[in-house]
C-alpha cells in the first residue's frame, strides 16, 4: 500500500486532499465529517475582515482605503453572524473532534489593527492560519506595485503577530506573478494556495439586477494553477497547494507531479458529495500502484518546468499548439 502521507507547511498530514474553507467546513461535525471521509487537513470557512472590524471598532472611510462603505450591508445581507468569539470556539472545538490538521481561515482586503486576533487564533489552537486575500484591483489610480504592497503589508502585519504557518491564497492577476510569489514568501509566508477562485458576478435582463454567477469549478479550469504550480514550485522556496478545477483522483496526480505539496478540493465534494474524497484517495492509491511508487515524493515535481527538458511548454502560450499538432 503506497504512503499518501505529506508535509505542508511543516503539517504532517495523511494525504494531500484539504477540503478548502467553505460551508462544507463551518462546524467542528462538519469538519469531523471531513475527517472521517479521509481528509488530510481541512481549511475553516472564513472569517470576513469586515465580520471583525465591526464588533471593533466604528469603521472609518479613511482607515478603509481598500474596501467600500457597502462592505458592511453585505455582510448584513448575508447573515454572516460569526464573530470573533464564535470563530476561536470553533475552532477549538474542531480541533478537540479530530485529529487531522485544522487551519483557521481569513478573508481579507486590508492591514488594519484586526490582525490582533491572529493571536486569538494561534491560542485557540490552530494549526495554521490562510490568508484569502480578496482585492479586486478595481482603482484606476492604483499601480501594480501599489496592489502588491497590499498583500505584502497583510502578509507582513499577521506574521508580526503570530508563529503559526501562514499560507496565502491569492489569485492570478499580477502583472509578475513570480516576483509576487517571491515577495510573499520574503514577508512570512509559509505556503501560496494557487488559485483563489473569486465569485463573480451576472445580470438579469429583465429585472435589470446584479445575480451571482456560477460558483462551482469545472475540471477545465484546473489548467492555469497547473501551469503556475509547475512553473514555481521548484523556485519560489514556499510550499504550494493547488486550488480551483480537481475534481477527481487524476487532477490530484496532476498537481502533485507539478509540485504541489497539497491539493485543496471544494465544488467535486459539493456536486458528488463529501464521499467523493475516498473516490480521489482510491484513485492515487491506484495509479501509484500502477506505475511502482512507494510514496508520493517519488513522483512530486517530476513534471515541473525545472526538470523538464523542454521548458518553453510551459512559458510559450501559444507553443504548445505547435508542439501537439492543434488546430
Amino acid at each position: 500500500m503506497p504512503d499518501l502521507s505529506v508535509s505542508y507547511m511543516g503539517l504532517k498530514l495523511r494525504n494531500p486532499l484539504i477540503v478548502a474553507a467553505s460551508s462544507l467546513t463551518g462546524s467542528p461535525a462538519k469538519v469531523k465529517r471531513c475527517e472521517d471521509a479521509g481528509a488530510g487537513a481541512v481549511v475553516l470557512k472564513s472569517l470576513f475582515e469586515e465580520q471583525i472590524q465591526a464588533q471593533t471598532s466604528q469603521m472609518e472611510q479613511e482607515a478603509w482605503p481598500y474596501s467600500h462603505s457597502e462592505a458592511y450591508d453585505y455582510v448584513r445581507q448575508m447573515g454572516l453572524r460569526l464573530g470573533q468569539a464564535e470563530y476561536v470556539k470553533m475552532i477549538a472545538e474542531a480541533k478537540a473532534s479530530v485529529s487531522i490538521p485544522v487551519i483557521a481561515s481569513l478573508n481579507c482586503v486590508s492591514p488594519l489593527s484586526w490582525t490582533r486576533f491572529a493571536g486569538q487564533i494561534a491560542e485557540a489552537g490552530a494549526d495554521a492560519l490562510e490568508l484569502n486575500i480578496a482585492l479586486l484591483a478595481s482603482d484606476f489610480d492604483r499601480s501594480a506595485e501599489d496592489i502588491q504592497s497590499a498583500y505584502l503589508k497583510i502578509v507582513e502585519a499577521i506574521r508580526r503577530q503570530v508563529e503559526l504557518p501562514i499560507a496565502v491564497k491569492l489569485g492570478p492577476y499580477f502583472t509578475s506573478l513570480p516576483q509576487t510569489a517571491l515577495a510573499l514568501r520574503r514577508a512570512g509566508a509559509s505556503a501560496l494556495v494557487l488559485f483563489n477562485r473569486f465569485y463573480q458576478l451576472d445580470f438579469d435582463i429583465e429585472r435589470l439586477a446584479l445575480t451571482p454567477g456560477y460558483h462551482l469549478s469545472s475540471s477545465d479550469e484546473i489548467h492555469l494553477p497547473l501551469r503556475w504550480i509547475a512553473i514555481l514550485s521548484s523556485q519560489v522556496g514556499c510550499d504550494l497547494a493547488a486550488s480551483t478545477g480537481v475534481h477527481d483522483g487524476a487532477g490530484v496526480i496532476k498537481q502533485l507531479l507539478a509540485g504541489a505539496r497539497a491539493v485543496q478540493v471544494c465544488s467535486a465534494l459539493f456536486l458528488k458529495g463529501i464521499e467523493r474524497i475516498k473516490v480521489m484517495l482510491e484513485e492515487l492509491t491506484a495509479w501509484m500502484d500502477r506505475h511502482g511508487y512507494r510514496n508520493i515524493e517519488e513522483f512530486r515535481g517530476k513534471m515541473c518546468q525545472e526538470a523538464s527538458g523542454k521548458p518553453a511548454l510551459y512559458e510559450r502560450l501559444q507553443y504548445i499548439k505547435v508542439y501537439v499538432g492543434l488546430e
